[in-house]
């Protein structure tokens, strides 16, 4: 549980905000194939962030495969949270 926000976080950088994969903004997968691997249904995120904004900075990991829970999970120092 981050206490700060009181927002349960499972695993990632301190400071991740977890979203439903829907609720993405146009993000588009990592320039570098190796890194979008995963297995049959989608991404595993296992090597890191996977996805990319619009300006081409890598600002996201994508957990998309059948065999884990499936979320999106946005880098702490990449993104800002505002109110």
């Amino acid at each position: 549980m981050d206490e700060s926000s009181g927002f349960l976080v499972e695993s990632g950088p301190n400071g991740s905000i977890v979203l439903n994969p829907g609720d993405s903004l146009d993000l588009e997968e990592h320039p570098d194939i190796a890194m979008r691997r995963g297995y049959c249904c989608g991404m595993d995120g296992e090597w890191g962030p996977n996805l990319a904004c619009a300006c081409g900075a890598i600002i996201a990991t994508l957990y998309s495969d059948c065999y884990q829970v499936q979320e999106l999970r946005l880098q702490p120092d990449a993104v800002e949270r505002c109110e």
